[in-house]
C-alpha cells in the first residue's frame, strides 16, 4: 500500500478539474456547430445593456437589495463552522450562534419595515 499525501489529492483534483472543464467547453463547441453572432457575445449585467448611457440613474433599491443580498449569503458562510463543530461547541456556541440569527432576523425586520426589499 502506498504513503500519500494531502498536495497529491489536491494535484489529482486540480488535474481532474481542468480536464473536465476543457472537456465540457470542447464539447460545447462542437455541439454548438455554429458561431455565436455579434449580439450574443455582448456583455450581460444587472439587466442593462452595456451600451446605454452611464449617466442613466438606477434605484437605490437596487443597492440595498444587492447588500441585503450578501449579508444574508455571508451568513450561511459563518454559520457553516458552527454547523460543523456543534457538538464540540457546547452550550456557549448554541447561545452565540442564536444570538448571531437574532440579530439577521431583527435586520431583515428592519428592512421590510423601511420597504427596503420592494422594487
Amino acid at each position: 500500500m502506498t504513503h500519500s499525501t494531502p498536495e497529491l489529492f489536491l494535484l489529482v483534483f486540480a488535474i481532474v478539474a481542468m480536464a473536465i472543464a476543457i472537456l465540457l467547453l470542447s464539447l460545447n463547441r462542437l455541439i454548438s456547430g455554429k458561431p455565436l453572432s455579434r449580439h450574443n457575445e455582448v456583455p450581460f449585467e444587472c439587466g442593462l445593456n452595456p451600451t446605454t448611457s452611464p449617466k442613466k440613474s438606477l434605484s437605490i433599491n437596487y443597492f440595498l437589495i444587492a447588500s441585503a443580498f450578501l449579508i444574508f449569503e455571508l451568513e450561511t458562510a459563518i454559520l457553516w463552522p458552527w454547523a460543523v463543530n456543534f457538538w464540540a461547541l457546547g452550550m456557549a456556541g448554541m447561545i452565540s450562534a442564536v444570538s448571531f440569527m437574532i440579530i439577521l432576523l431583527l435586520g431583515l425586520f428592519y428592512l421590510l419595515a423601511k420597504r427596503a426589499l420592494t422594487i
